[in-house]
C-alpha cells in the first residue's frame, strides 16, 4: 500500500547538499496539514488513553481493551508523523551520515515502517473488534467463553506482531544514497516487475482486503440481527430487554462508525497505490500526498467518534474532568449527574 514510498529527487553535486537541498515533495499546505493531524493525534488519543486508565468501567471489557489499543496506536502514529522527515520537518531535517547510521535511518524512519505498520495494527484491531461485537450481539452465549480479558490481551499482542510483520519487507527496500535528497531511495525487491506485482497483490489481500471483508461481514450480520431482535422485543413490550439491546447497539455503533471511517480514509490510498503499481499513477505527487493525509487523518478523528457516538464515554470523561477539578461539579445539573450514573451502570451491566 502506501508504504512503498519513492521520491522524485535529483542528484546533488556534493553529498553535503543532501542536508540543505530542497527536493522534498509537497508544499507548505501539506506541512501544515501533517502538523495539525499530528497535534490532534497526540492530544486527542492521549485523552482517550488517560480516560481508559482512569475508568475501570470502560477498560474492563474486551471491546474496551481493543479501543484502548486503538488509542495507543493512533497516539504513536502522531509521534511518528513528527519524526518522519518527509511529513513536516523536510529540508530542515539533519540526516545521518553515510554508512550504517544512514542505512538504519532509511530502514526504520525513511521507509515509514512504523507509520503504516501502525495502520495495519489498527486495521486488524478493528477486525477483531468487529468479531467481538458480533459475538456480543449475535452469539451472546459464546461471547464470555471466547472473549475473556486474558485472551483479548493476548490477541492484541498477536495483532501488533502481525501488523509489523506485514511491513517487514519495507526494511529491505529503503536504501541510503548520500548523493540524493532525501537520502532514502525506494527500490523494488529483486525478481523483476512481475515478482514485485505478485508480492504486492498478496500483501494487498492480507493488509486490506481480508480484514475489511471480515469487518463488513460482521457488521452486516450484526445490523440484520439487531434490527429483527429489537422489532420482536418491542412487539412483546419487553422494555428491559429492549433497553439492554439498545445499550449494545450504542457500543456497536461506535465500533462500526470507527471501522467505516477507517475504510473511507484508507480506500483512496489503496486505490491510488494499486494504480501506481500498475503504472497508471505516480508516487510522490500531490494526489499521493492527499491520500496519505487522508490516511493519517483517520488517526486523529477516532476520539471525536468515541465522544459523539457513545454517551458512556462522554459520561466518564465528564467524571474525569470533575474529579481532576477541571470543571466544577455545579456546572453539571443533578439531572445530568443522575443520567451519567444510570448510563454508566447500564453500560457495565449490558456490554
Amino acid at each position: 500500500m502506501a508504504m512503498n514510498i519513492s521520491f522524485n529527487s535529483s542528484p546533488a553535486e556534493d553529498p553535503k547538499e543532501n542536508i540543505s537541498g530542497h527536493n522534498y515533495n509537497g508544499g507548505i499546505g501539506t506541512q501544515i496539514g501533517f502538523s495539525l493531524i499530528a497535534i490532534l493525534c497526540i492530544v486527542g488519543n492521549l485523552l482517550v488513553f488517560i480516560l481508559f486508565l482512569y475508568s475501570r468501567k470502560l477498560r474492563n471489557f474486551p471491546h474496551g481493551v481493543l479501543i484502548w489499543n486503538l488509542a495507543l496506536v493512533d497516539f504513536l502514529t502522531g509521534i511518528f508523523i513528527i519524526v518522519t522527515p518527509e511529513h513536516i520537518i523536510r529540508e530542515a531535517y539533519v540526516h545521518p551520515p553515510p554508512g550504517l547510521a544512514g542505512q538504519l535511518f532509511c530502514m526504520i524512519i525513511g521507509s515509514e515502517i512504523f507509520t503504516f505498520g501502525f495502520g495495519f495494527i489498527s486495521m486488524y484491531t478493528l477486525c477483531v473488534l468487529s468479531i467481538e461485537r458480533r459475538y456480543a450481539v449475535v452469539k451472546m452465549n459464546l461471547h464470555a467463553r471466547y472473549f475473556t480479558m486474558k485472551r483479548t490481551k493476548w490477541t492484541v499482542l498477536g495483532v501488533w506482531i502481525w501488523g509489523l510483520l506485514l511491513v517487514f519487507g519495507n526494511l529491505f527496500q529503503s536504501h541510503y544514497v548520500a548523493s540524493e535528497n532525501p537520502p532514502c531511495i525506494w527500490q523494488p525487491l529483486p525478481g523483476g516487475q512481475a515478482f514485485n506485482t505478485a508480492i504486492y497483490l498478496v500483501l494487498f489481500c492480507f493488509r486490506f482486503l481480508f480484514p475489511m471483508a471480515c469487518v463488513i461481514t460482521c457488521y452486516t450480520d450484526i445490523w440484520r440481527y439487531m434490527r429483527s431482535t429489537i422489532r420482536n422485543l418491542q412487539q412483546h413490550m419487553d422494555k428491559k430487554a429492549t433497553a439492554a439491546y439498545r445499550v449494545k447497539n450504542r457500543i456497536t455503533l461506535t465500533c462500526a462508525v470507527t471501522s467505516l471511517a477507517f475504510l473511507l480514509c484508507w480506500l483512496p490510498n489503496v486505490i491510488y497505490f494499486t494504480l501506481a503499481n500498475l503504472g497508471v499513477a505516480f508516487i510522490g505527487n500531490d494526489g499521493h500526498f492527499a491520500t496519505k493525509l487522508l490516511i493519517l487523518l483517520n488517526s486523529c478523528i477516532n476520539p471525536f467518534i468515541y465522544a459523539s457516538t457513545n454517551q458512556y464515554y462522554r459520561a466518564e470523561f465528564v467524571k474525569l474532568l470533575v474529579n481532576c477539578k477541571c470543571i466544577h461539579p455545579k456546572t453539571t445539573s443533578n439531572t445530568t449527574a443522575k443520567s451519567i450514573h444510570i448510563t454508566v451502570d447500564d453500560y457495565q451491566q449490558n456490554t
